[in-house]
């Protein structure tokens, strides 16, 4: 496991790779056999090698080379052929998807960009960029998502510098002047989940950094504010749908930015 810059490339020939920078994770190779999941905030699943098959609670076996699931959306992707392409984007943006399933989005506009940007070894930016915004009228038109009020930027800055920090809502909404009820349905508006959720998610990563980084379980819940390594354990495979111990006893290599 390899901790350094965000990686460069993400070719066919390199090994799987998980990455973590500020507002995003992401990781390209084989599929991990998930359980049923739900992270706090949207991803994108892109097939890059063949198509796979997206189970839900709600509408069964689904099989698509692109799927978007929004916060919060129970879901798991069996791709037993190739590779795949997970972005956890956040804020959640609303992507642009050519159909749609109950809360799923199916068919990515951009998905053989994204696919042939893997192939190539394309910068992650570029990734990063390709999955966050919405696109209107095509692709030289794009509205970047996430959080555009800024007193609810101010809070999900507020959120990433200090992750392990609990924020109640009734005391931010009141140093923003807001009713709390209002700053709630604004806050999940913008970002695409909950206010206590998105908290969760920055506590999830800061976490998964610390192991990344060798420290143990028992450390990175505590330095992540998790009231224990079992609170910690159970958060992270409800949000990724495997154990963080299943991912570091793999070969995935895992890139901070720092």
């Amino acid at each position: 496991m390899a901790v350094g810059a965000l990686p460069q490339t993400c070719g066919a020939t390199q090994a799987p790779v998980a990455w973590l920078r500020p507002g995003q994770c992401g990781y390209v190779g084989p599929d991990l056999g998930v359980d049923l999941h739900a992270a706090s905030i949207g991803v994108l699943t892109v097939g890059l090698d063949a198509p796979f098959v997206l189970e839900t609670p709600e509408h069964g076996a689904i099989r698509t080379r692109s799927v978007y699931a929004p916060g919060r959306a129970r879901h798991r992707v069996i791709s037993p052929e190739g590779r795949i392409l997970l972005l956890f984007t956040d804020p959640s943006a609303a992507v642009a998807m050519r159909l749609q399933v109950g809360r799923y989005g199916l068919e990515h506009r951009l998905e053989r960009e994204l696919i042939a940007a893997c192939r190539r070894g394309a910068d992650l930016e570029y990734l990063r960029l390709v999955a966050d915004p919405c696109l209107t009228g095509g692709t030289d038109r794009r509205i970047r998502g996430g959080a555009t009020d800024r007193r609810i930027r101010r809070v999900v800055d507020e959120i990433r510098e200090e992750p392990a920090r609990i924020l109640r809502a009734e005391h931010s909404a009141h140093g923003l002047g807001m009713s709390t009820p209002y700053f709630l349905r604004l806050f999940a508006s913008q970002t695409g989940t909950t206010f206590r959720r998105y908290q969760q998610w920055n506590r999830l990563l800061e976490a998964a950094r610390g192991l990344a980084a060798g420290h143990n379980l028992t450390r990175c819940a505590a330095d992540a504010g998790f009231a224990s390594p079992s609170h910690l354990s159970d958060t992270f495979h409800e949000t990724f749908g495997t154990t963080a111990s299943a991912v570091l006893g793999s070969n995935v290599r895992i890139e901070l930015d720092v």
